[in-house]
């Protein structure tokens, strides 16, 4: 007779099929897919009871589950009902997991503000972060999804905090993390950035001036019980491209006119023609291609803002790369760019990137 050791796969948790994150993950994923809510929070209420810890379950089952459902959605193999329905779905298991395993009482380390950027309405990214940063000891006050600066600045002032976590999945909203951040620093409250709207090293957290940034929900629990005080970006916050005046003038003109830029990408990607065979003032725009184009001078203000054309050029890359029907298809991205040039060639950076990002364009097929 064998004695079973800890690496009998059979008898190690890690290969456990109740408690192996992974294979949790999986079928997590299946239950979203078929929209499955009572099975989602199924997958998740057991993993909790068979001993696995509420962290791993939020982080790993739920939050990497939820990292597929966006790459699936990306890469148009899911719908936007469908993302929006898993998502619904994981808000709900976090709260069902939150109540079989309550957070312990704050221990007294601090207290933490938890926010969504003005216009961001992923919500779940940050509600993550709220529920790890109080099992980690925290008193977290979860503000919500699109919190206006003002609004920030006047619960910051009232409540005091000691920092405020600001989330966002979309680099177009890196203007308002700045007024966020500035309405906090005015208090002298430190701000600590999180999401992909910040960029995969933070560097666009560092651009609004951030105290600090990270990746995900576990890092930031590490950083602030490493140092509750901030800041930490090593060398401070920076700051610099979004506060160069010139950038802050042209991201200004950009949301100023953005219906009109709108319309006229969309009059230059997609021509109509009248009966007569002229080309009408005002084109009629498909919802789904007034979104890209609004998307599109959204991240070309941002990258403006922050002065990273990498930033808009991600972005051109991936919308010239996704098939939405009556959305902006590849062979119309340069188009758009061309006339949206031409219409700001009084913003010297701005007509610059658009150049820039239309001569990277891959060559389309006829």
């Amino acid at each position: 007779m064998t004695t079973a050791t800890a690496t009998d796969p059979a008898t190690d948790p890690a290969t456990d099929p109740a408690t192996d994150p992974a294979t949790l993950r999986a079928d997590y994923l299946e239950r979203l897919a078929a929209s499955d809510e009572a099975g989602a929070v199924a997958v998740a209420i057991d993993a909790v009871d068979a001993g696995v810890d509420p962290e791993v379950v939020l982080l790993d089952v739920v939050a990497g589950a939820q990292r597929e459902v966006g790459e699936r959605w990306a890469a148009g193999e899911w719908t936007v009902v469908q993302e929006h329905v898993a998502t619904h779905i994981s808000e709900r298991v976090v709260g069902a997991v939150a109540r079989r395993a309550p957070a312990p009482a704050p221990t007294g380390i601090g207290r933490v503000a938890v926010a969504c950027l003005d216009g961001e309405w992923h919500g779940l990214p940050a509600r993550l972060l709220a529920e790890v940063l109080a099992r980690h000891g925290w008193a977290v006050e979860f503000l919500g999804a699109s919190v206006p600066a003002a609004h920030l600045a006047t619960h910051v002032h009232r409540a005091g905090p000691d920092v405020v976590a600001i989330s966002s999945s979309l680099p177009s909203r890196l203007p308002v993390a700045r007024r966020m951040v500035e309405a906090c620093r005015a208090t002298g409250t430190p701000v600590l950035a999180g999401g992909p709207a910040f960029g995969a090293d933070g560097r666009w957290a560092r651009a609004v001036g951030a105290d600090g940034w990270a990746p995900d929900a576990r890092a930031a629990a590490e950083m602030l019980a490493a140092d509750p005080d901030g800041p930490w970006f090593a060398d401070g916050p920076a700051g610099a491209g979004a506060d160069d005046r010139s950038a802050r003038e042209e991201q200004t003109v950009l949301h100023a006119r953005r219906a009109e830029l709108v319309g006229v990408a969309a009059g230059a990607a997609r021509p109509r023609t009248t009966d007569t065979g002229d080309v009408p003032d005002v084109p009629d725009v498909p919802d789904e291609l007034a979104d890209d184009l609004g998307h599109l001078v959204d991240f070309l203000a941002a990258a403006v803002f922050v002065d990273d054309p990498a930033l808009f050029e991600g972005f051109v890359a991936w919308v010239g790369s996704v098939a939405i029907p009556n959305g902006l298809r590849a062979e119309e991205v340069g188009p758009a760019l061309a006339a949206l040039a031409a219409a700001l060639a009084d913003s010297p950076r701005t007509a610059r990137l658009l150049r820039d990002a239309r001569g990277r364009l891959p060559v389309v097929p006829a």
